[in-house]
């Protein structure tokens, strides 16, 4: 029999911490002694500071706006139900997710060179 886990509290800090990883991933950048005080609650500012400062932000609305412009050409080729147009889907969810959570707007995408196609 399976144990289920009971559900995060909010403004908790095994909360803070789930939403770092959920947020920024594995790729969380190294947190400097001065800027951290023990608790993630406090510390994920500065994780977002640092990658906005990093220029990470922006490489993620670049990389999304390429796999879209990917996707975009597959169903072009294969049509949009296609398994291969299916795949690019599945590939491009984590990065759409990703554009959610750091606030990448459309235009945003489309400043980075996302070509949506016409209705």
């Amino acid at each position: 029999m399976a144990t289920t886990m009971p559900p995060l509290q909010p403004g908790t800090e095994a909360a803070a911490q789930a939403a770092a990883f959920a947020i920024f991933g594995s790729d969380i950048p190294p947190i400097g002694p001065e800027d951290y005080s023990g608790s993630w609650r406090t510390t994920l500012h500065v994780i977002a500071e640092e990658w906005v400062g990093e220029g990470r932000v922006e490489q993620h609305a670049a990389r999304t706006a390429t796999a879209l412009n990917e996707l975009f050409a597959t169903q072009k080729q294969y049509g949009v139900g296609s398994p291969e147009t299916r795949a690019d889907s599945d590939r491009l969810q984590p990065l759409i997710d990703r554009c959610r959570h750091f606030g990448i707007t459309t235009a945003d995408l489309v400043r980075h060179g996302v070509r949506f196609p016409e209705s």
